[in-house]
């Protein structure tokens, strides 16, 4: 592999953004214990600690892999863990959703814990679905 290849490409970047997102979100979710909206029911306890260690494991398994530079196997990992972390969060707060979309919770609507969790959590999705089709090296 000759010096030129070995150039870091717009890919490498975005597998590390994908990388710190996951990570922000898997921090985020242990830091409020995925509790939303009514914390005195069970529909609001969303908390699957499977889900937050995907999230914070994915993201350091994914820098090992950038470090070692073995990109592909990188982006595969930001693109993986986080759309099954986020089928985990999907399953677990189904309930939540309902009764927000029913009316039970109609006078709160979203808690915003939970909108900010969701869009972490899709952001690190998307960027790492994105980081799958960027190349990771410059070929100069």
């Amino acid at each position: 592999m000759s010096q030129a290849s070995s150039k870091k490409g717009f890919g490498f970047y975005v597998i590390l953004a994908a990388a710190l997102a996951a990570l922000a979100a898997g921090i985020y979710f242990l830091s409020i214990h995925g509790t939303f909206g009514l914390d005195s029911t069970h529909n609001g306890d969303c908390y699957d600690p499977l889900i937050t260690w995907l999230l914070i494991g994915g993201s350091l398994i994914a820098v090992g892999f950038t470090v070692l530079k073995r990109y592909g196997l990188a982006s595969a990992v930001t693109a993986i863990v986080p759309g099954a972390a986020l089928c985990l969060f999907i399953h677990k707060c189904y309930w939540y959703v309902v009764d927000v979309f029913v009316g039970i919770d109609e006078k709160h609507g979203f808690d915003p814990r939970f909108i900010t969790f969701a869009v972490l959590i899709l952001a690190a999705f998307v960027i790492g679905e994105v980081a799958i089709y960027v190349k990771k090296t410059k070929n100069a």
